[in-house]
């Protein structure tokens, strides 16, 4: 049986908070409203987000998920659709970092066992799996479902990859001290795909069968297929790309979410039927992240530098959006429903004068008026 690589990701920072700071806030899309940090959490220590669903043409919004102490504080009874009795949603959320989450102040930059230290740019991010648990409803047996997400800035991405290598190698000499580096090729390298949930429902999300990884270089772009598989995780196993007289290797098998995906068949390890491109498939995102260096000199002075590169890419859209935070979720769902549809425009045009109708119908009405009226019809 396969074991998730992420069970012993969780840092004892990501234990403390129950939802990360990135996450904080109310986050927005056509149909819903979403607020991971709402106060609430379950007795394990996880979150208990809230969902509002903008139902109607976002002309109505209805909360379906959210903790029971805060249906009981906040009444529901001007805002539930189903029956008397019915209740919301329950949902239990842990989230497992799947990279660091970096912030553009260089004072809270995240140290690696190798000394160098992380920090954003210009914008915040991070990248998480969200274990959701649907509290009291299990769909064909299973209890725990994963969505995996990523923010760049104010937005939150379903489609997205990571970067296996926080930076490429350098030559360190003196002359960089003080020095920022940039690649001439930034996004070469392995970029693993992570993407494969539809997005943060009220119930279970659908899970991508295949997933679609890039190793990028300086002169082509390699899109790598994966699809699921129910051979053992291996995550030392390797694949070779080959092309002409290059050779590449990336991972055989990736574990996103709880599910095992591998590029090749069997115990194969070259992958076939590639179609090389010339760039990322596009819209895409990048972060922009510092990799702060320290090394010595042959006399024994320390200096430093700096290498500029990226550890996610988001393709597409976001998926949801930051708002401002001017208002509170239950301000919003109380405008929002308080609001009425201007009446549709009349069928015919209104008579702007008195009514112009010839009464003498009505009062000396014609011998063969039953006649007329038939004759309308023909």
């Amino acid at each position: 049986m396969s074991v998730s690589p992420l069970q012993s990701q969780e840092s004892d920072g990501a234990r403390e908070r129950a939802v990360p700071q990135l996450l904080e806030g109310i986050w927005e899309n056509y149909s819903r409203y979403i607020v991971f940090d709402t106060g609430y959490t379950s007795a394990a220590g996880e979150a208990i987000p809230q969902i509002v669903l903008r139902t109607f043409y976002q002309w109505y919004d209805d909360r379906a998920a959210e903790s029971p102490e805060y249906s009981a504080s906040v009444p529901r009874s001007d805002n539930n659709t189903t029956a008397t009795s019915s209740v919301a949603q329950e949902i239990h959320v842990r989230f497992v970092p799947l990279t660091d989450q970096l912030f553009t102040d260089s004072e809270n930059a995240v140290a690696h066992e190798n000394g160098d230290l992380l920090y954003a740019e210009n914008e915040n991010s991070g990248a998480w799996d969200m274990q959701v648990d649907f509290v009291g409803k299990r769909f064909g047996g299973r209890q725990i479902y994963h969505i995996p997400v990523a923010v760049i800035g104010d937005r939150l991405y379903l489609k997205f990859a990571l970067r296996v290598d926080d930076s490429e190698p350098t030559s360190a000499t003196a002359i960089l001290d003080g020095t920022i580096l940039e690649s001439e090729y930034p996004m070469a390298g392995y970029w693993q795909d992570y993407g494969n949930a539809n997005g943060i429902l009220e119930s279970p999300p659908i899970v991508s069968k295949e997933l679609l990884s890039y190793f990028v270089t300086d002169s082509a772009v390699y899109p790598i297929r994966y699809w699921t598989t129910d051979m053992e995780y291996d995550e030392n196993a390797v694949a070779s790309i080959v092309d002409g007289d290059e050779t590449y290797y990336v991972k055989k098998h990736l574990w996103v979410g709880d599910k095992n995906y591998t590029c090749t068949l069997g115990r194969r390890t070259q992958i076939r039927n590639l179609q090389k491109t010339d760039s990322l498939p596009k819209p895409y995102t990048t972060n922009s992240v510092l990799v702060e260096k320290h090394a010595t000199d042959d006399d024994g002075n320390e200096f430093s530098y700096t290498v500029r590169t990226s550890t996610i890419c988001a393709f597409g859209e976001p998926y949801l959006t930051l708002t401002d935070g001017s208002k509170s979720i239950e301000e919003i769902v109380t405008e929002d429903n308080a609001r009425r549809k201007d009446p549709p425009e009349p069928l015919f045009p209104v008579h702007g004068g008195p009514i112009d109708f010839d009464w003498s119908i009505i009062e000396d009405p014609p011998k063969d008026y039953n006649r007329r009226m038939l004759d309308l019809g023909k």
